[in-house]
Formats: C-alpha cells, sequence, structure tokens
C-alpha cells in the first residue's frame, strides 16, 4: 500500500474494502488498529511518523510464534509505504483482512457473551437461537429454559413500550419467594434475527414507586394544610397546588390545572384582587419578576391587606432544582386579634397614665419596665431622661435619696427578686419636704411587681390649750 500526503494512491482491493466497510477516519494513525491486533509494538502514530516528520523504514513481527508474517512501514518525506510479506500465503493482504474480521468477530462475541446485561437472539419463529452468560443465569433463576424455547423474559412486544424511550419495561418474575425484577428491553431486527438487550432496571422501578408513594403522601397531607401551596417548577410554570389555594384565591380549577406560568398566575392574582394592586402597572412585570428573585433566595415575605379586609401572609420560599414554592396563609384573624390587643394595651396605659398614684412595674428579674407620668413627677424625673431598665436597687436608692431613712426599701427589693410566696403589702415613710408617701406593694401574674405611690399633705402640729 502506498500513500502520499496521507491519500491512499495504490493499494490491494481487500484492504480497501476493509476500510470502507469499517469507516475508517482517513488519517494514517487511524490505520493502527487494523494491524496491531497482529504485529506487536506498532508505533501510535503509525505511518504519521512523529512530530519531526523524519522518515523511518521499520519492521515488525507477528505477536504468535507460528505467524511468520512480516509488516514493514516505510516513510519518505509525504510518501507512506506499507507492505505486508507471508511466507505463507500468496495472498498475504487477503488473508490479514479475513484474520482482522475473525479478530473482530471474536471481540465482538467474547462482549456479548460476557456483558452483564442480558442478550439473546431469537428466530423468525421466536425461538431463542443466541444468548448469553447473563441470560443464562436468568435462566436458571427461573427454572430453566421454557419448553417452547421461547425467552423466560416476557415479550417486548406485549408490554406497553416507555413514552420518553425506545425500550419496553418489562416485569421479570422468578417465583413467590422471589421479588420481581424489571429489566428496560431494546430489541433490533437484522436478516429475520431479532436481538434484545435487556437492562436490569429494578433500583429505578423501586426508586420511582418510593417517590409516587411520597408524592402521594406530601399531597395528601398538603390538601389537609389551611394554608394555601403554589409550587413552580424550574421553568415558572405551576407543578402543584393545593385546596386550600383555591379557597383563598377562588382561582378556577381548570385554569390551574393548566399549569399557567408565574407571571399569568400572579396577573390572575390582580384581576381577581387576590393581591395589592400595584401603583405602577408600567413596572408590574419588573415587580413580579423581583419577587421572583426575592423567592428563590428565601428573602420574599410580605403581607397583603385586600380590600375585603382579608389580610394574607405571602411567603416565597426556593425549593431543590430550581423550583420555588409560594406559601399563602389567611391572617386576618390573627391580625384582628393583634388591633384588639393593641386597642385594649392602648386603653389600659392611658388609663395608668391618668392615675394621680404613681405606678412602678418590676419584672421577675428586678428590672423596671413600666412608669407612668405621676411617677416621673414624684420622684423629679425629667421627660427625657432614662427611667426605664434600670435596676430595683438603683431605682429604690433614688427613692430612699428623698425620703427619711426607713427599712422598707430593702425589704421591698428583697420582695422583688424573692421566690419564695409573696402577699401584697403597704408602708408609709415620710419625704424630704415632709409628705407622706403611702406606699403599696402588689406581687402581679408571672412574677412581675407592682409599685405604687400615694402622697398626702404633712399634718400640722396644732398646740391645745386646756382650759381651767
Amino acid at each position: 500500500m502506498r500513500l502520499v500526503k496521507g491519500r491512499v494512491v495504490e493499494g490491494d482491493s481487500s484492504l480497501r474494502n476493509l476500510l470502507r466497510q469499517e469507516a475508517w477516519d482517513n488519517s494514517l494513525p487511524g490505520l493502527h488498529k487494523f494491524f496491531s491486533f497482529r504485529f506487536a509494538g506498532l508505533p501510535l502514530e503509525f505511518l504519521g511518523g512523529d512530530a519531526s516528520g523524519s522518515d523511518f523504514d521499520l519492521s515488525f513481527k507477528a505477536r504468535k510464534a507460528d505467524d511468520s508474517a512480516e509488516l514493514r512501514l516505510v516513510r519518505k518525506g509525504n510518501t507512506a509505504f506499507l507492505d505486508l510479506r507471508d511466507p505463507d500465503s500468496v495472498h498475504a493482504m487477503p488473508k490479514h483482512c479475513t484474520k482482522y474480521r475473525a479478530h473482530v468477530q471474536q471481540l465482538t462475541s467474547w462482549a456479548f457473551s460476557n456483558s452483564p446485561h442480558p442478550v439473546w437472539m431469537t428466530d423468525s419463529e421466536g425461538l431463542v437461537c443466541w444468548a448469553n452468560r447473563a441470560y443464562r443465569k436468568l435462566e436458571t433463576e427461573a427454572g430453566g429454559p421454557r419448553p417452547d424455547g421461547r425467552p423466560v423474559i416476557p415479550d417486548a412486544q406485549s408490554t406497553p413500550s416507555l413514552p420518553d424511550r425506545e425500550q419496553r419495561r418489562v416485569r421479570f418474575s422468578t417465583g413467590e419467594d422471589q421479588p420481581d425484577r424489571w429489566f428496560d428491553i431494546t430489541e433490533e431486527v437484522n436478516k429475520g434475527v431479532h436481538t434484545f438487550h435487556a437492562i436490569d432496571v429494578t433500583a429505578v422501578v423501586q426508586a420511582e414507586s418510593a417517590q409516587q408513594n411520597f408524592v402521594q403522601t406530601l399531597t395528601k397531607t398538603f390538601a389537609q394544610l389551611a394554608t394555601g401551596l403554589a409550587i413552580f417548577d424550574r421553568n415558572r410554570r405551576l407543578a402543584l397546588f393545593n385546596p386550600a389555594l383555591l379557597d383563598l384565591t377562588s382561582l378556577d380549577t381548570e385554569y390551574l390545572l393548566g399549569r399557567p406560568g408565574y407571571l399569568s398566575f400572579f396577573d390572575k392574582l390582580r384581576d381577581e384582587k387576590i393581591m395589592p394592586e400595584p401603583r405602577n402597572y408600567a413596572s408590574w412585570r419588573d415587580q413580579i419578576l423581583d419577587l421572583i428573585a426575592a423567592a428563590e433566595d428565601g428573602r420574599y415575605q410580605e403581607t397583603w391587606t385586600l380590600p375585603t379586609d382579608r389580610t394574607y401572609r405571602v411567603t416565597g420560599r426556593p425549593h431543590p432544582n430550581g423550583a420555588v414554592a409560594f406559601l399563602i396563609e389567611d391572617i386576618s384573624a390573627e391580625v384582628t386579634l393583634t388591633r384588639r390587643f393593641r386597642e385594649q394595651l392602648d386603653l389600659s396605659q392611658a388609663v395608668m397614665e391618668s392615675l394621680d398614684d404613681g405606678l412602678a412595674v418590676f419584672s421577675p428579674q428586678g428590672q423596671l419596665s413600666y412608669v407612668n407620668e405621676s411617677y416621673r413627677a414624684l420622684w423629679g424625673l425629667a421627660q427625657d431622661a432614662p427611667s426605664l431598665d434600670i435596676s430595683v436597687s438603683d431605682a429604690s436608692r433614688h427613692w430612699q435619696s428623698l425620703c427619711d431613712p426607713d427599712p422598707i426599701w430593702g425589704d421591698f427589693r428583697d420582695f422583688v427578686v424573692g421566690f419564695e410566696e409573696r402577699s401584697e403589702w403597704d408602708a408609709t415613710v415620710r419625704m424630704s419636704d415632709g409628705r407622706l408617701l403611702d406606699c403599696r406593694f402588689k406581687p402581679l401574674h408571672g412574677g412581675a411587681t407592682l409599685a405604687a405611690f400615694r402622697t398626702t399633705p404633712a399634718l400640722r402640729e396644732v398646740a391645745f390649750q386646756g382650759t381651767a
């Protein structure tokens, strides 16, 4: 064989036919596999030479001792020669091509026979005419070959094909005591012979079944939730929703089953007045995109106040594989309760602020947590002076500094931080300006303590003169 600049210009017709049948890539290194099976030590670049492009003249002997053939590779400039000599045959190249085909057939047979996947062939009558070791093992597990000569794996044609694949999935049962196995079967037909390749997908089927059961469990759980759930897949189309979403949004079931995109979904919520009206319709799409981006990061949480006096808390959460979940919760009752509680709290505080008695509340830890205006006026505290979050010791020392010495202040400190059962008690002290101070100390719920102070004018000394 002679090649010039990589192109065959002269060669044996049997070798040319072989190269054409084997889809040779027309490269000089690509000739390596056609001769390396028989001759050892061939350079990987074959007739392509090394990077320097140097000329060479090399000879190689056959691998087997009983094979007297010799291969000679010669390169001179842009021309390369391949010379095969076999003293035992006058048709050296045709014999070599026959050996190559037998070698390939042997490798193919070995690969099929030792494949871990079952492979078998049937004739035009459907009878098994060849099978590899993996298939024979299945026959043994099934109790041996079928008496009618047909495959032990059910006919693939009788099993519905998978919608997104060329394979057919079949169940293989070996007995009552053994679990079923599943195989994906691929069938090829050539000259009336059917070749079947089976891949064991039992683990895949079990995983799919477990996933389906898990999804069904989640679906049942979601169906009982009072929180509306809408999950969008990675393509931003609605993939899952629960009945609560229908109740909260009043959206049509057929609309949701149509798997709308998130833009359409939120547009529909806006049209149905389920979400607040945007201030700027021109930037509405950008607002929705920002909403989705915030949900993907787990940052989206808003409260929607609707014209119907209902209040929804909407939360966006990222999910695996790029999915995003939105939870819609009706918190109208909670908001109403909070509003009423705040009103009652404001009312109670207004009442306490209107009292003439000075009031102070200490926490179970002995920290001052509330005082009213009368308290500030009594103890001479400026409006901008801090009066909260100070200890009972500091507060009582301030009281003591404005009163005559009296042991009740120490008793009060012990009363505030004491753990024993406590009872309300009263005391009266005299302030430095002569006024009398009525003190009332009362335990409150949760371990807090109330101190109430009321002043009375100083009593004037009146001298009584006796009569004769």
